[in-house]
């Protein structure tokens, strides 16, 4: 248990996630402070408006219909723009416009009518219109795309046969009944859809530029055309991005920021040598050390955000060792939480025993309240069995043939990162699993771009990732385990989870709607294809001068009210 500190304090002292975060945050505001005016008067702006901050690797691409990483989604958040944009307002995120002025859904929820705006233009000049949404969609709906993100179509007719090769893409459920509006046809009516379409998905394409570079479109500055509040200026890879304000955004009037200047920074003490030098004015923390030393830092305002993004590792189903269900269960009983996130995570996020966060939600009530936490729940009633998750092991392994030592078992839990952080989180896995199952487990650590390669290839037993809710539905990570989506490559189907998950969306008594719900976390939890760890709490810090508009007065303006740096200015840097 020594050594098992020892490694929990050098992750606490490593450890830096960029995970985006969902929900809403909580501010600190010191005694002293008066950079918000509590009268409700505007701050004066500073005449110089940008912004330094980071991001922790390589984006992958900004093609909206293959973009899979947590860095890209950053950029194209901030230079793309969809039907919507969902912005905090009165302490509540909604629907905003963003090329669509005006909605409306049919009687029976299943025809949304989205209407552009006529002064809505791409970087170029050129206009927005709907039949460029027809495109991207049937793009991403094409199979030979290869999206990753299919899912947030599956409730658009004729969706479903277009993924098995049964229709063509031109005939999923989007039409374009003029040039600036937009008909999407759903197969039932699905409660949460108009939240659902702020998802980078929904974003609109030009056919031009994806004719025109092909495998290269979204690589590079140049292989992409823009319709947000930014553009990119600049990208050196593997070093920077630049962004600057976009002239022929509709709303670029009320765009501040001059331009975004990111840096690529993985090395946690870099990052905190930049933030604490001032090269960079936002910094996330991951250990309670950090967030003491910023606490009392004058100049830097702190939030806190918990959301619908989990930290989670998943099992290759059709992998030898873990076609087993009872291995499975194993590695999955065998974890304790609790520990982990002290160890690990230096107590800053929340233990997960499910697999939807307490986040998301039906209707007002979160589901993780009525799902109960099913993990404690397994591990009680293998107690109750008289059993360790040991035993559960060694019967997994005996009906593979594989004997009965688990220390003969060849197991490898594959890491997305080679920092010092990744390589001390791989330690105290190591560590844990070799005192509840003696198991000598090995460990790859690999760049996030290989990591994904070997995940979509098979290449892999167990994988540890994180990833985030969309919009506040629990469809929105339940959808990832569906026989047809797959999108964390477990290879696991079962067909009653998919009948659960389909009929909860399009559910409209939100009591049927959580039942259906919860039946089919359970059936995935009883199954053993992930184990859930713990929530995301994104613990950052911005330095005092940045601001959001729409923060409520006597609060300080973070960068989290809203997605992305639209709403951002600065004052008094």
């Amino acid at each position: 248990m020594k050594t098992k500190k020892v490694v929990a304090l050098m992750l606490a002292a490593a450890m830096a996630f960029s995970l985006t975060a969902c929900g809403s945050g909580d501010t600190k505001k010191k005694e002293g402070d008066s950079k918000t005016e509590n009268d409700g008067a505007e701050l004066t702006k500073d005449d110089e408006q940008y912004v330094n901050t980071y991001i922790g690797a390589e984006p992958t691409t900004l093609d909206p219909s293959v973009r899979s990483d947590t860095y890209s989604s950053e950029l194209l958040i901030n230079c793309m723009e969809g039907l919507i944009r969902m912005e905090q307002r009165d302490g509540e995120y909604q629907a905003m416009p963003g090329d669509a002025e005006s909605w409306e859904t049919s009687e029976d929820g299943t025809v949304w009518t989205f209407h552009l705006g006529e002064d809505r233009k791409w970087s170029d000049g050129e206009p927005i219109t709907a039949e460029q949404y027809v495109y991207s969609l049937q793009r991403s709906a094409d199979p030979a795309t290869g999206c990753p993100n299919t899912y947030f179509l599956q409730p658009i007719l004729n969706y479903d046969a277009i993924g098995k090769g049964e229709m063509d893409p031109s005939e999923l459920g989007v039409k374009a009944v003029d040039e600036h509006t937009l008909e999407i046809t759903l197969t039932a009516a699905m409660p949460s859809f108009l939240e659902s379409t702020n998802a980078s998905i929904f974003y609109p394409q030009r056919q031009d530029y994806v004719e025109k570079y092909g495998d290269q479109y979204g690589s590079d500055v140049e292989t992409m055309v823009y319709n947000g509040p930014f553009k990119m200026d600049s990208w050196v890879h593997n070093s920077s991005v630049e962004i600057v304000k976009n002239d022929q955004y509709w709303d670029a009037e009320n765009v501040d920021l001059e331009k975004v200047n990111y840096q690529i920074l993985s090395d946690t003490t870099t990052i905190a040598n930049a933030y604490d030098s001032g090269q960079i004015d936002y910094i996330a923390v991951s250990s309670a050390e950090e967030v003491q030393k910023y606490e009392a830092d004058p100049d830097s305002v702190y939030t806190k955000v918990s959301g619908g993004t989990i930290t989670f590792y998943f099992y290759n189903t059709e992998d030898k060792v873990f076609s087993n269900e009872k291995i499975r269960k194993a590695f999955t009983l065998a974890m304790d939480q609790d520990d982990m996130n002290e160890m690990a995570f230096g107590g800053l996020r929340e233990p997960l025993y499910g697999w939807i966060a307490s986040a998301l939600s039906v209707e007002e009530t979160s589901m993780r309240d009525v799902a109960g936490d099913v993990i404690l729940e397994q591990q009680k009633e293998l107690e109750d069995e008289g059993k360790t998750a040991k035993d559960v092991l060694i019967e997994g392994m005996e009906e593979l043939g594989l004997g009965s030592d688990p220390a003969k078992l060849d197991v490898t839990f594959s890491l997305a990162g080679t920092t010092d952080w990744y390589r001390t989180l791989g330690e105290y896995i190591q560590q844990a699993y070799k005192e509840s199952l003696g198991i000598d487990l090995k460990i790859d650590f690999s760049e996030w771009g290989i990591f994904s390669d070997n995940l979509t290839n098979g290449n892999y037993q167990i994988g540890f990732m994180g990833w985030g809710a969309y919009f506040n539905d629990p469809y929105d990570m339940l959808s990832l385990h569906i026989s047809e989506n797959n999108m964390l490559s477990t290879n696991w189907s079962n067909e009653e989870y998919d009948k659960l998950v389909k009929a909860g969306v399009v559910e409209l008594d939100p009591e049927k709607r959580m039942q259906d719900y919860v039946d089919a976390e359970r059936i995935l939890m009883d199954n053993y294809v992930t184990c859930p760890i713990a929530t995301s709490v994104t613990h950052s810090f911005t330095k005092s001068f940045l601001h959001d508009k729409y923060a409520e007065y006597g609060q300080d303006n973070l960068y989290f009210i809203s997605p992305g740096w639209k709403n951002v200015y600065t004052s008094g840097r």
